[in-house]
Protein backbone atom coordinates (compact mmCIF):
# COMPACT_ATOMS: atom_id res chain seq x y z
CA UNK A 1 0.00 0.00 0.00
CA UNK A 2 1.48 2.89 -0.93
CA UNK A 3 2.35 5.59 1.73
CA UNK A 4 0.14 8.73 2.19
CA UNK A 5 1.88 12.12 1.66
CA UNK A 6 0.36 14.08 4.46
CA UNK A 7 2.56 17.00 3.70
CA UNK A 8 1.28 17.10 -0.30
CA UNK A 9 -2.42 17.01 0.85
CA UNK A 10 -2.23 19.44 3.57
CA UNK A 11 -0.27 21.98 1.14
CA UNK A 12 -2.95 21.62 -1.01
CA UNK A 13 -5.63 22.08 1.34
CA UNK A 14 -3.74 25.30 2.65
CA UNK A 15 -3.75 26.11 -1.21
CA UNK A 16 -7.13 26.18 -1.64
CA UNK A 17 -7.82 27.48 1.82
CA UNK A 18 -5.87 30.80 0.43
CA UNK A 19 -7.93 30.61 -2.95
CA UNK A 20 -11.32 30.67 -1.40
CA UNK A 21 -9.96 33.24 0.51
CA UNK A 22 -9.22 35.45 -1.99
CA UNK A 23 -12.08 35.63 -4.02
CA UNK A 24 -13.79 36.58 -0.62
CA UNK A 25 -14.79 40.40 -0.90
CA UNK A 26 -13.33 42.55 1.46
CA UNK A 27 -14.63 43.97 4.14
CA UNK A 28 -16.41 47.06 3.70
CA UNK A 29 -15.37 50.00 6.55
CA UNK A 30 -17.88 51.43 9.01
CA UNK A 31 -19.81 54.01 7.17
CA UNK A 32 -18.62 57.73 7.88
CA UNK A 33 -20.15 59.54 11.03
CA UNK A 34 -21.77 62.61 9.65
CA UNK A 35 -22.21 65.65 12.06
CA UNK A 36 -24.01 68.79 11.21
CA UNK A 37 -23.09 72.26 12.32
CA UNK A 38 -25.93 74.78 12.15
CA UNK A 39 -25.43 78.28 12.17
CA UNK A 40 -27.20 81.35 13.77
CA UNK A 41 -29.90 83.78 12.04
CA UNK A 42 -32.94 84.61 13.96
CA UNK A 43 -36.02 83.18 11.81
CA UNK A 44 -33.66 82.50 8.83
CA UNK A 45 -32.57 79.46 11.07
CA UNK A 46 -36.06 77.45 9.93
CA UNK A 47 -33.87 76.88 6.54
CA UNK A 48 -32.25 73.91 9.06
CA UNK A 49 -35.37 72.26 9.04
CA UNK A 50 -35.47 71.85 5.01
CA UNK A 51 -32.01 70.66 5.43
CA UNK A 52 -32.50 67.88 7.85
CA UNK A 53 -35.69 67.16 5.70
CA UNK A 54 -33.38 66.31 2.76
CA UNK A 55 -30.52 64.31 4.70
CA UNK A 56 -33.62 61.91 5.98
CA UNK A 57 -35.25 61.66 2.61
CA UNK A 58 -31.94 60.49 1.32
CA UNK A 59 -30.98 58.00 3.99
CA UNK A 60 -28.20 60.14 5.46
CA UNK A 61 -27.89 59.61 8.96
CA UNK A 62 -26.76 62.46 11.45
CA UNK A 63 -24.65 60.85 14.33
CA UNK A 64 -24.10 64.45 15.86
CA UNK A 65 -25.28 68.08 15.77
CA UNK A 66 -23.45 71.20 17.20
CA UNK A 67 -25.85 74.42 17.22
CA UNK A 68 -24.89 77.67 17.57
CA UNK A 69 -28.14 80.56 18.24
CA UNK A 70 -31.39 78.72 16.73
CA UNK A 71 -29.30 76.01 15.00
CA UNK A 72 -29.33 75.13 18.66
CA UNK A 73 -32.98 74.98 18.86
CA UNK A 74 -33.61 73.06 15.71
CA UNK A 75 -30.47 70.86 16.35
CA UNK A 76 -31.61 70.45 19.89
CA UNK A 77 -34.67 69.30 18.96
CA UNK A 78 -34.11 66.85 16.31
CA UNK A 79 -31.12 65.82 18.72
CA UNK A 80 -34.38 64.83 21.59
CA UNK A 81 -35.85 62.86 19.22
CA UNK A 82 -38.72 65.14 18.09
CA UNK A 83 -40.04 64.19 14.36
CA UNK A 84 -39.21 66.51 11.25
CA UNK A 85 -42.73 67.14 10.94
CA UNK A 86 -43.59 68.16 14.21
CA UNK A 87 -40.55 70.59 14.05
CA UNK A 88 -42.05 72.22 10.98
CA UNK A 89 -45.35 72.39 12.64
CA UNK A 90 -43.89 74.41 15.64
CA UNK A 91 -42.15 76.59 13.76
CA UNK A 92 -44.99 77.73 11.83
CA UNK A 93 -46.90 78.26 15.07
CA UNK A 94 -43.86 80.56 16.55
CA UNK A 95 -43.82 83.57 17.23
CA UNK A 96 -41.75 86.91 19.62
CA UNK A 97 -44.11 85.88 22.50
CA UNK A 98 -42.81 81.84 22.55
CA UNK A 99 -39.07 83.15 23.29
CA UNK A 100 -38.80 86.87 24.08
CA UNK A 101 -40.33 89.91 25.66
CA UNK A 102 -39.94 93.44 26.20
CA UNK A 103 -38.12 94.81 29.24
CA UNK A 104 -36.37 97.48 30.58
CA UNK A 105 -32.81 97.14 31.35
CA UNK A 106 -29.26 98.49 30.52
CA UNK A 107 -28.40 94.95 29.57
CA UNK A 108 -30.65 94.58 26.49
CA UNK A 109 -34.18 95.15 25.05
CA UNK A 110 -35.41 91.78 26.02
CA UNK A 111 -35.70 88.60 28.12
CA UNK A 112 -35.41 85.50 26.40
CA UNK A 113 -36.17 83.55 29.25
CA UNK A 114 -39.41 81.87 27.65
CA UNK A 115 -37.12 79.68 25.63
CA UNK A 116 -36.67 77.47 28.67
CA UNK A 117 -40.59 76.78 28.32
CA UNK A 118 -40.13 75.98 25.00
CA UNK A 119 -38.05 73.87 25.23
CA UNK A 120 -39.54 71.77 28.04
CA UNK A 121 -42.99 72.23 25.68
CA UNK A 122 -41.66 70.60 22.64
CA UNK A 123 -38.46 69.05 23.47
CA UNK A 124 -38.28 65.06 24.03
CA UNK A 125 -35.18 65.66 26.50
CA UNK A 126 -34.41 68.50 28.27
CA UNK A 127 -30.70 67.74 29.26
CA UNK A 128 -27.89 66.44 27.19
CA UNK A 129 -27.19 63.35 29.06
CA UNK A 130 -30.87 61.92 27.88
CA UNK A 131 -30.30 62.86 23.44
CA UNK A 132 -30.64 60.63 21.34
CA UNK A 133 -27.27 61.54 19.91
CA UNK A 134 -24.46 63.77 21.39
CA UNK A 135 -25.14 67.46 20.90
CA UNK A 136 -23.10 70.67 21.24
CA UNK A 137 -24.16 74.08 21.84
CA UNK A 138 -21.89 77.04 21.46
CA UNK A 139 -22.49 80.23 23.94
CA UNK A 140 -19.69 83.19 24.21
CA UNK A 141 -18.49 84.29 27.64
CA UNK A 142 -18.46 88.15 27.83
CA UNK A 143 -16.41 88.63 30.27
CA UNK A 144 -13.19 86.20 28.76
CA UNK A 145 -14.34 86.87 25.37
CA UNK A 146 -14.16 83.03 24.42
CA UNK A 147 -16.29 80.21 23.41
CA UNK A 148 -18.46 78.31 26.14
CA UNK A 149 -19.19 74.63 24.87
CA UNK A 150 -22.10 72.95 26.41
CA UNK A 151 -22.26 68.76 26.12
CA UNK A 152 -23.65 68.35 30.05
CA UNK A 153 -26.24 69.63 31.66
CA UNK A 154 -30.06 71.93 31.27
CA UNK A 155 -30.54 72.53 27.46
CA UNK A 156 -32.86 74.87 28.59
CA UNK A 157 -29.98 77.31 29.82
CA UNK A 158 -27.45 76.34 27.17
CA UNK A 159 -29.99 77.53 24.47
CA UNK A 160 -31.02 80.67 26.28
CA UNK A 161 -27.13 81.64 26.15
CA UNK A 162 -26.58 80.18 22.52
CA UNK A 163 -29.44 82.92 21.25
CA UNK A 164 -28.75 85.78 23.73
CA UNK A 165 -28.22 88.42 20.77
CA UNK A 166 -25.95 90.76 22.28
CA UNK A 167 -27.70 94.36 22.62
CA UNK A 168 -31.65 92.83 22.35
CA UNK A 169 -31.75 90.13 24.68
CA UNK A 170 -30.15 90.21 28.17
CA UNK A 171 -26.56 88.29 28.93
CA UNK A 172 -27.16 84.88 30.83
CA UNK A 173 -25.48 84.97 34.10
CA UNK A 174 -23.87 81.35 34.24
CA UNK A 175 -20.60 80.20 36.51
CA UNK A 176 -19.60 83.82 37.65
CA UNK A 177 -19.77 84.97 33.97
CA UNK A 178 -21.78 86.47 31.43
CA UNK A 179 -23.06 84.57 28.07
CA UNK A 180 -24.30 85.78 24.50
CA UNK A 181 -24.84 84.87 21.14
CA UNK A 182 -22.45 81.94 20.14
CA UNK A 183 -22.03 83.13 17.15
CA UNK A 184 -19.86 86.12 18.12
CA UNK A 185 -16.75 83.30 18.16
CA UNK A 186 -18.60 80.95 16.61
CA UNK A 187 -20.77 81.72 13.47
CA UNK A 188 -21.15 77.78 12.26
CA UNK A 189 -19.50 75.72 15.11
CA UNK A 190 -17.83 72.95 12.29
CA UNK A 191 -15.03 72.31 14.89
CA UNK A 192 -16.83 71.63 17.74
CA UNK A 193 -18.71 69.35 15.43
CA UNK A 194 -15.18 67.12 14.84
CA UNK A 195 -14.94 67.36 18.31
CA UNK A 196 -18.01 65.54 19.17
CA UNK A 197 -16.75 62.52 16.39
CA UNK A 198 -17.38 63.24 12.99
CA UNK A 199 -15.74 62.13 9.78
CA UNK A 200 -18.04 64.22 7.85
CA UNK A 201 -18.84 67.73 9.17
CA UNK A 202 -21.45 69.28 7.17
CA UNK A 203 -21.84 73.47 7.80
CA UNK A 204 -25.15 75.56 7.44
CA UNK A 205 -24.17 78.86 7.16
CA UNK A 206 -27.31 81.40 6.56
CA UNK A 207 -26.80 84.40 4.55
CA UNK A 208 -27.25 87.47 7.10
CA UNK A 209 -26.46 90.18 5.42
CA UNK A 210 -28.26 91.87 2.75
CA UNK A 211 -26.35 94.92 1.39
CA UNK A 212 -28.45 96.32 -0.50
CA UNK A 213 -31.17 97.19 1.78
CA UNK A 214 -30.24 99.72 4.67
CA UNK A 215 -31.02 99.40 8.27
CA UNK A 216 -34.23 100.15 9.37
CA UNK A 217 -34.04 99.55 12.96
CA UNK A 218 -31.65 99.11 16.20
CA UNK A 219 -31.71 95.33 15.36
CA UNK A 220 -31.41 95.80 11.95
CA UNK A 221 -28.04 97.25 12.81
CA UNK A 222 -26.68 94.78 15.51
CA UNK A 223 -27.21 92.21 12.54
CA UNK A 224 -25.30 94.27 10.03
CA UNK A 225 -22.75 94.79 12.66
CA UNK A 226 -22.70 91.35 13.79
CA UNK A 227 -22.56 90.04 10.02
CA UNK A 228 -19.71 92.06 9.30
CA UNK A 229 -17.55 91.00 12.08
CA UNK A 230 -18.79 87.25 11.36
CA UNK A 231 -17.47 87.32 7.35
CA UNK A 232 -13.95 88.22 9.14
CA UNK A 233 -13.53 84.77 11.11
CA UNK A 234 -15.55 82.80 8.44
CA UNK A 235 -12.35 81.22 6.44
CA UNK A 236 -11.54 79.39 10.09
CA UNK A 237 -14.82 77.70 10.82
CA UNK A 238 -15.03 76.75 6.80
CA UNK A 239 -11.57 75.03 6.96
CA UNK A 240 -13.42 72.54 9.60
CA UNK A 241 -16.67 72.16 7.50
CA UNK A 242 -16.19 69.08 4.69
CA UNK A 243 -18.88 70.55 3.04
CA UNK A 244 -20.82 74.23 3.26
CA UNK A 245 -24.72 74.43 2.68
CA UNK A 246 -25.67 78.28 1.87
CA UNK A 247 -29.65 78.16 1.87
CA UNK A 248 -30.25 81.78 0.18
CA UNK A 249 -32.38 83.46 3.02
CA UNK A 250 -30.73 87.06 2.86
CA UNK A 251 -34.47 88.38 1.36
CA UNK A 252 -35.72 87.13 4.76
CA UNK A 253 -36.04 89.57 7.78
CA UNK A 254 -34.94 88.55 11.07
CA UNK A 255 -38.05 88.26 12.54
CA UNK A 256 -39.99 86.60 9.49
CA UNK A 257 -41.32 83.96 11.83
CA UNK A 258 -44.19 83.93 9.47
CA UNK A 259 -42.53 82.64 6.41
CA UNK A 260 -41.70 79.46 7.65
CA UNK A 261 -42.89 77.21 5.05
CA UNK A 262 -40.36 79.49 2.45
CA UNK A 263 -37.39 79.65 4.75
CA UNK A 264 -37.30 75.70 5.25
CA UNK A 265 -38.02 75.24 1.30
CA UNK A 266 -34.65 77.75 0.82
CA UNK A 267 -32.94 75.19 3.68
CA UNK A 268 -33.83 71.78 1.20
CA UNK A 269 -33.29 73.62 -1.91
CA UNK A 270 -29.56 74.29 -0.88
CA UNK A 271 -28.73 70.66 0.64
CA UNK A 272 -30.70 69.16 -2.57
CA UNK A 273 -28.01 70.94 -4.78
CA UNK A 274 -25.37 69.53 -2.43
CA UNK A 275 -26.30 66.14 -2.37
CA UNK A 276 -23.88 65.24 -5.31
CA UNK A 277 -20.80 66.47 -3.24
CA UNK A 278 -22.15 65.17 -0.17
CA UNK A 279 -22.13 61.14 -1.74
CA UNK A 280 -18.62 62.28 -2.85
CA UNK A 281 -17.82 62.46 0.27
CA UNK A 282 -19.94 59.10 2.07
CA UNK A 283 -18.47 56.94 -1.29
CA UNK A 284 -15.78 54.74 0.89
CA UNK A 285 -12.60 54.42 -0.01
CA UNK A 286 -11.74 51.25 -2.10
CA UNK A 287 -9.68 48.31 0.27
CA UNK A 288 -6.06 47.77 -0.61
CA UNK A 289 -7.30 44.57 -2.46
CA UNK A 290 -9.82 45.95 -4.42
CA UNK A 291 -7.68 48.99 -5.20
CA UNK A 292 -5.30 46.47 -6.93
CA UNK A 293 -7.45 44.98 -8.68
CA UNK A 294 -9.28 47.68 -10.17
CA UNK A 295 -5.48 48.81 -11.23
CA UNK A 296 -5.14 46.10 -12.94
CA UNK A 297 -7.62 45.95 -15.11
Amino acid sequence: MKDINWKDILEQAVGRIRRFARRLPAPRPPAPRVGLALGGGFARGLAHIGVLKVLEENGVQVSCLAGTSIGSIIGGAYASGVPLEEIAAVARRVRWKDFGNWTLSRMGLASNQRLEALVRRVFRATRFEDLKMPMAVVATDLLAGRPVVFTTGELGLAIRASCAYPGLFLPIAYDGSLLVDGGLVSEVPAAVAKKLGADIVIGVALQNLSLSEEPKSVVDVLGRSFSIAQQAAEPIWRQHADLVVEPTVSQFNWDDFGRADELMAAGADAMRAALPRLRGLLQPAPAPAEARRAAAL
